[in-house]
């Protein structure tokens, strides 16, 4: 079949152009255009618009013969000065040896590549290029065809990525994080000094890849953490972050957020992935010590709230015990059942004050204290009460420094953390109380920030009982807590001991470990300067009765009112009575100048207690006002009243606190 007559015009139309391109190369070259096939134009229009360059050398002289555009405007050489040389000759090789050599390896292999080689421009530069020659057979002659290729952009760019890599693990290095460096496609994990100083590894220990890192998440968060990863990885993700449990080299484990940014290739791949892992664990142990306080304080304001309504019910039943004692006394029977009453009103009553003291923190009284005494003191009371296979020591030693403080609120501290002791030592064991001088500096408080440094006491309370379980540990300070059988507990000593602690500027801490004991130590600021005193308790004198005086009692509850009113006549005083602080504040102005005294609670409806006072004041700036409530008062009203009463309280606390009001400066009207 015959030719296209097409392509036969496209075929005459390239050897007309490669006609004119070469008719200048013609006499240098040796080439005739009828010598010149179809294939070999179309091979000459590529060699031509190549943006390589390309040089064709005569393997027989080891000269070059033809060198394309590109060449000729990369290095800044005509034609002229290419043709007849040789390799060296332009710089591409370091002389003529070395070039006879290359050209031996060239010939046996067939083809020979430089990755990087400079090589010189006109113009003096050094140009970094890619070199690649082979040799090529047409027909029964051989071709040498060298291609050099500009690599100074990807040169640059390596270079960027070096420095780039070299200041990103400079960074790394001088971070307390873990950075890390995945390469995704090698597997390839790098991690930085960080990781050594966060979670106490060597650097012998991490092996390259993430065998190391996986082998140490917390078996619980593994599979979790690992498909996050790859859901990441194999989405158009930029980013990834999680939270989880990271074992440190002592076995212990870190809550660490990792977070990682992912590069992709121009497809979409993820290649890489460069992140940090940082530690959390001690913002979280503060986190959680917030949610505590705050959790304590919203239950304290309930306690409180509850403590308030239990004291308006024991005030009553306390001081009608009192009446109904008188005249009994030759009812043995009826005596006992009142005295039962009794006891256990006051119990109820102590309950009341250990809620109150968590509530609000009540301060109580605050004088010097020698500890020796009181541990003597309690010590005695223990060995009394405990069990005889309970060993009671005590450990205090003669020069112990004093420390201002609230007895009766000390005596509870080792009282509870005693019977607490008690009850971890069901087969018995050994209770142990001791004390040591120390001197604290701002290092050791660490995040104690409730108290200042200086000198303090280390007080320890020990037990060789059943310890305390980590599933317990972070709740033993919540109040309601208790791991005791339903009635043998109340949840409250170990919240009354940390308000306590805390309310004398002090702190405390546990160590327990489960079958060894648990030992608490609390530190109390000293006060070396103090002289201690122990106050003998008030002798029970007695008490002057009322000779007729008007008291006006104000209280909202209506038990309390009448009780109370009761009680005061009965012991020779004249009563009347207000609902809340606007019938009190009328009923003083209807009977100014004959009420002697008002007693009044604080917590009332329509006008509360502090507004009744300061409204009686502007009546009479003399009035004396015997204060009642279940809660503490402040100090403004504490300062401008003649007395105050702590629901609950008894009949003659009661009558001995009015004789004293009364007894007072003489109120003028």
């Amino acid at each position: 079949m015959g030719q296209s007559p097409n392509i036969l015009v496209e075929a005459d139309r390239l050897r007309c152009c490669v006609m004119s391109e070469f008719d200048n190369r013609e006499r240098n070259t040796g080439l005739h255009l009828d010598e010149i096939s179809f294939s070999e134009l179309r091979y000459r229009r590529l060699f031509e618009a190549a943006r390589d360059g390309i040089l064709i050398i005569d393997p027989e002289t080891r000269q070059i013969v033809d060198v394309n555009p590109f060449l000729i405007e990369f290095l800044g050489y005509s034609f002229d000065e290419f043709f007849g040389k040789e390799l060296y000759q332009i710089g591409l090789h370091k002389d003529e040896e070395t070039s006879k050599l290359a050209f031996q390896e060239l010939l046996t292999n067939g083809h020979i590549r430089y990755e990087d080689i400079p090589l010189r421009a006109r113009d003096g530069r050094m140009l970094p290029v890619e070199f690649v020659s082979n040799v090529y057979m047409e027909g029964e002659r051989r071709i040498i065809q060298c291609n050099i290729r500009d690599i100074s952009e990807r040169k640059r760019a390596e270079e960027a990525l070096g420095q780039s890599e070299e200041r990103f693990k400079l960074v790394a290095s001088t971070v307390s994080d873990a950075i890390w460096d995945w390469n995704i496609v090698t597997d390839n994990l790098w991690w930085s000094d960080g990781l050594m100083t966060a979670f106490g590894y060597e650097a012998n220990e991490i092996e390259p890849g993430r065998k190391f890192w996986e082998r140490r998440i917390h078996p619980h968060d593994s599979n979790r953490v690992v498909a996050l990863i790859a859901e990441a990885v194999d989405t158009d993700a930029e980013f990834w972050s999680s939270e989880y449990r990271f074992r440190r080299r002592n076995g212990g484990y870190a809550v660490v957020l990792d977070q990682g940014h992912i590069m992709r290739d121009a497809k979409g791949r993820a290649i890489r992935m460069v992140g940090g892992m940082r530690d959390l664990t001690e913002q979280k142990s503060v986190e959680v010590r917030a949610a505590r306080a705050h959790r304590m304080e919203s239950i304290g304001t309930l306690a409180g709230g509850i403590a308030h309504d239990l004291n308006n019910v024991l005030t009553p039943i306390m001081m009608s015990i009192e009446l109904l004692q008188v005249g009994s006394e030759d009812d043995p029977d009826r005596l006992s059942i009142l005295d039962t009453i009794q006891i256990s009103c006051h119990r109820g009553a102590d309950l009341v004050r250990q809620v109150l003291t968590f509530a609000r923190g009540l301060e109580g009284q605050r004088v010097p204290i020698l500890l020796r005494k009181k541990t003597d003191d309690l010590k005695r009371m223990l060995s009394e009460s405990f069990p005889r296979n309970i060993r009671i020591s005590t450990r205090i030693p003669d020069d112990l420094w004093p420390f201002t403080g609230d007895p009766v609120q000390l005596h509870q501290v080792l009282l509870n953390l005693a019977v607490n002791a008690r009850d971890a030592m069901p087969k018995g064991g050994v209770l142990t109380i001791s004390a040591e001088n120390v001197t604290l500096d701002a290092n050791e408080l660490g995040l104690n920030n409730q108290t200042s440094a200086g000198r303090h006491i280390l007080l320890q309370v020990s037990d060789t009982g059943t310890g305390i379980t980590n599933a317990n540990f972070e709740h033993i300070f919540e109040p309601f807590f208790t791991t005791k059988k339903m009635g043998e507990g109340t949840g409250f000593g170990l919240a009354i001991v940390h308000t306590i602690i805390k309310g004398h500027g002090g702190f405390l801490t546990v160590e327990s470990e489960v079958g060894e004991g648990t030992t608490f130590k609390i530190w109390l600021p000293a006060d070396p300067p103090q002289r201690a005193i122990d106050s003998p308790p008030p002798s029970k004198s007695s008490i002057r009765r009322g000779e007729g005086e008007l008291v006006l009692v104000v209280d909202d509850e209506a038990t309390i009112l009448e009780i109370t009113q009761r009680y005061l006549e009965f012991f020779g005083y004249r009563v009347i009575t207000a609902a809340n602080g606007a019938e009190a504040v009328a009923q003083y102005a209807k009977h100014a100048g004959k009420i002697s005294l008002v007693i009044t609670d604080m917590m009332m409806p329509i006008m509360d207690g502090a507004t009744a006072i300061r409204e009686i004041k502007r009546i009479n700036r003399f009035a004396k006002i015997l204060v009642v409530s279940g809660l503490d008062v402040d100090d403004d009203v504490k300062s401008g009243v003649s007395g105050f009463v702590t629901k609950p309280y008894t009949a003659p606390e009661l009558a001995q606190k009015v004789r004293d009001a009364l007894d007072g400066a003489v109120a003028r009207n």
